[in-house]
């Protein structure tokens, strides 16, 4: 075998090592993201987030994040320029990486970071929110629940807009305390159910990702 055989041989060994080990690399990632609960929105599903706001996306906006995670959504509500966002997660450690985040991206002074689970948070909560997101775990179905207590709470203003992300397994309401289904949509197994106040002219409709 000649030198210019065997250093193809050697490449492409090289690069199947290289390519086994990036996929144990994310398959221990997502091992890890399982057990722990957090299954971070896709940016496809995140994009379509932001369109359905319209043109002038979530500017001038009060944001709640529940169930935060990585607080990707609220992190990227401010940079489309929210005024504010508060971000309410579980994990303590999760807290610290939304904290970092925010000192990151200079945006440290419009995040606030409450440490605790959703049902007893949000009841801590003072003022009103134009933005709404909740993205628990998918076993983790509360919804009903946990608007009851938003709604109690006063947290929802006339002209806000909540999105709620799941498994499209589940099944939701029409209407939640204080809230009325907007629109259901659909991407890949997940699934986006907007709700709007009941003041709000209602229109259902349950497309496939569109």
């Amino acid at each position: 075998m000649d030198l210019r055989a065997t250093r193809e041989i050697q490449g492409s060994q090289v690069r199947i090592e290289n390519a086994m080990s990036n996929n144990r690399r994310r398959s221990s990632e997502f091992r890890r993201n399982t057990r722990s609960g957090l299954r971070p929105t896709t940016s496809k599903v995140k994009s379509a987030i932001f369109s359905m706001l319209g043109p002038q996306g979530p500017h001038g906006l009060r944001v709640l994040d529940i169930y935060a995670g990585t607080g990707a959504l609220g992190i990227e509500a401010l940079q489309r320029g929210a005024t504010n966002a508060t971000f309410i997660e579980q994990n303590g450690r999760r807290c610290a990486d939304i904290e970092k985040a925010l000192e990151k991206y200079k945006l440290a002074m419009q995040g606030s970071v409450q440490k605790g689970s959703a049902l007893k948070s949000v009841g801590r909560l003072k003022g009103e929110f134009d933005l709404i997101f909740a993205d628990p775990p998918y076993n983790l179905v509360e919804f009903e629940s946990l608007f009851e207590l938003v709604h109690n709470a006063h947290l929802i203003s006339p002209n806000a807009v909540a999105f709620l992300e799941h498994s499209k397994m589940t099944d939701l309401p029409n209407s939640l305390p204080g809230l009325s289904l907007y629109t259901h949509k659909l991407y890949g197994d997940t699934a986006i159910s907007v709700y709007k106040p009941h003041t709000t002219q209602t229109q259902i409709t349950n497309p496939e990702g569109k």
